[in-house]
Order: C-alpha cells, then sequence, then structure tokens
C-alpha cells in the first residue's frame, strides 16, 4: 500500500471511529505503529488530524474549507448511490459540468465511452478518473488550490465561458431549510456559478449531512436548479 492510499484509509477510519489509537490503526491497516505515526505526522501537519495523548482525531472543519481527503472519506455509500440517480439523466452525446466535489465525482463511475459523452471539470482527480475509463474529458485550467485538488479562478472562469453543456452536477458544503446552498471555498462558488450560467440544466447533489450547515458564500437557492438529488426524501421550505 502506498504512502498516499495508506493515509487516505487512516481518514477513512478517523471518519468512522471519530477518535483512534495508534495502535488501533495499525492492527487495522497491517503496518508498524512507527509507519502510522509518520502518517499521523504528515496528516497533522496538513491540518487534517489532532493528535492527543491516548491517540488521534479529525479536526472539526465546520465553517471552514474541508480537505478533499476528508470529504472523499465521509459518506461514500450515500454519494455513489446520488450519483449513480444523477447519472441517469445524462443521455448519449451529452455534454456534462462537473465541479470539483467528492460527491460528483462518483458520476464517473456510471459512464463509459459508448455513451460519447464529454465531461468538463475543474478537479484534477476527476479528470484522471475520466481518462482512466477513456471518457472524453477537458479541464478548466486556472490556479490549483492544494487542499481540494480543484483549478478555480479567472482563467477557469474564462474557460468555462467559452463552454456549453446540457448539464451540470455539483455539491457544497451545506444547504439551509429554505434551499440556499453555501461553501466556504469563494473561488470554487464563483466558478460553479459560471458554470451554471453555461449549463441547460443544473442539478444539487448533497447527502443529508449537509442538511442545516451554512457556509460563507451562496452559491444559489434550489429553486434556480432543474433539480436535485440527495439520499434521503426532502422538503424545503421555500
Amino acid at each position: 500500500m502506498i504512502q498516499n492510499e495508506r493515509q487516505d484509509q487512516i481518514m477513512a477510519l478517523l471518519e468512522e471511529e471519530k477518535h483512534c489509537t495508534v495502535k488501533f490503526l495499525a492492527d487495522r491497516l497491517y503496518v508498524t505503529p512507527i509507519t502510522i505515526r509518520r502518517d499521523l505526522k504528515v496528516l497533522e501537519e496538513q491540518g487534517y488530524v489532532s493528535k492527543c495523548y491516548g491517540g488521534v482525531s479529525i479536526i472539526d472543519h465546520s465553517n471552514r474549507e474541508v480537505p478533499l481527503v476528508v470529504r472523499e472519506a465521509c459518506n461514500s455509500e450515500s454519494k455513489a448511490l446520488i450519483a449513480q440517480n444523477a447519472a441517469k439523466l445524462i443521455g448519449r452525446g451529452s455534454t456534462v459540468f462537473l465541479d470539483a466535489s467528492s460527491t460528483a465525482a462518483h458520476i464517473v463511475d456510471f459512464l463509459s465511452p459508448e455513451q460519447e459523452v464529454t465531461v468538463i471539470t475543474n478537479s484534477l482527480r476527476t479528470l484522471t478518473a475520466l481518462a482512466k475509463r477513456q471518457i472524453t474529458a477537458y479541464g478548466t485550467g486556472g490556479r490549483l488550490l492544494h487542499s481540494s485538488l480543484a483549478f478555480a479562478g479567472a482563467k477557469a472562469e474564462e474557460a468555462v465561458r467559452r463552454m456549453h453543456a446540457d448539464f451540470l452536477f455539483f455539491s457544497s458544503q451545506g444547504v439551509t431549510a429554505d434551499g440556499n446552498i453555501t461553501d466556504y471555498s469563494e473561488a470554487e462558488t464563483q466558478l460553479r456559478q459560471v458554470m451554471m450560467d453555461r449549463a441547460d440544466q443544473s442539478y444539487f447533489l448533497f447527502d443529508s449531512s449537509k442538511l442545516g450547515k451554512i457556509f460563507l458564500f451562496q452559491v444559489c437557492n434550489v429553486t434556480e436548479l432543474a433539480g436535485f438529488f440527495c439520499d434521503q426524501e426532502i422538503e424545503f421550505e421555500l
């Protein structure tokens, strides 16, 4: 197991267990405690975990940007189901915007080369996944945000303004009871809004853990969208 894969598994275990000892992580991942401590030091320096006497926990990311490695480990089964349902809308020959969210990234798993779909994304990881599945893809370019492996900024927005898509699928960090979709990243919020302007239909993908959470920047309201997909039945107070 390479280091980054092991660190991703450490984050997944911490998301599930909330607090783990070094011995527990070493036993679960079949490596030495020394190896786990080395990985934890890297994760702590990156701001993902907090070590304390007897173990380690994920840092609370309330009202701040959540690193991609944390988002990928959280509610992955729900996100895959949401993406599978959303992907059913994509017809043969469609052009699709995918943002850099971990939920939208799952849509790639439900696409095939035979569909002749073209995907435009600002996600470095999603581009890699599309290449592996031999799906036609375009990257937005722009400034790379290290915590999310997302491209954003003026260059990315300029590229998107020159494109058109049938669909946009995106997620965000929170949505309120009255349907306001918010996020902590100003740059990614602005790019999502440009994608919305250049897509015929926009859909919000979110798991129920995001309900009732509000962050600094408002993306839009659900009333501005063609629809949304969630892992449970939702009725907003519109």
